[in-house]
């Protein structure tokens, strides 16, 4: 693999749920592995002085991106429900794939596909262990998922996805990085998809 495509993204968004249904085959293409960088947008957008402002944006945009969203997941052919209630409670979701991710890669890419399928794909929780043990990748135990969420590297790598998005300018998600370059939107995959092959 010539290196990697870091891949920041929140549960709640749909547009990041729609990214990661191509993203893995995408980078397999171009002999990339994927980063699976789960954030926090709202301490990402405090620390940039701009929460109140993207808050009330978003409250005016919110219709628009659930109809948006469900219009290009029909395009591509990708489940789409809107989860009630609306947003989840990912704290546990995020940690538990930073948790995989600090003791070995890929579950925690497998995890976060499994969860979007139970959010987005379903209309579904994610924000218990039961949630969390439902959406288990094949092949790994309940108790290593549970220790995964819990470990204290879990925290230091969401700390650490947190800070690197906010160092990177990032202003929503999904928001990818590869070879120094920045990509926000499901719409740019194609894109950057181009420009690392070439």
């Amino acid at each position: 693999m010539s290196g990697t495509i870091d891949f920041y993204y929140e549960f709640a968004s749909p547009y990041s749920y729609i990214a990661a249904q191509r993203l893995p085959v995408l980078a397999a293409s171009i002999g990339r592995r994927v980063r699976w960088r789960p954030v926090e947008l709202r301490k990402i957008w405090e620390a940039q002085g701009v929460l109140d402002a993207y808050g009330a944006i978003r409250k005016v945009k919110r219709g628009y991106i659930q109809t948006d969203a469900r219009r290009v997941a029909a395009d591509l052919g990708i489940a789409f429900k809107v989860p009630a209630p609306f947003p989840p409670d990912a704290t546990l979701a995020r940690l538990a794939v930073h948790g995989l991710e600090a003791r070995k890669s890929d579950p925690g890419g497998v995890l976060t596909l499994n969860l979007w399928q139970r959010l987005w794909g379903e209309g579904g929780s994610i924000s218990t262990e039961e949630d969390l043990v439902a959406a288990k990748p094949d092949g790994l135990e309940t108790s290593e998922l549970l220790a995964a969420a819990a470990d204290p590297r879990a925290r230091d790598g969401l700390d650490a996805a947190n800070s690197d998005a906010i160092a990177l300018s990032c202003f929503g998600v999904p928001w990818l990085v590869a070879d120094g370059d920045s990509y926000f939107g499901q719409d740019r995959l194609d894109l950057m998809q181009r420009r690392l092959a070439a």
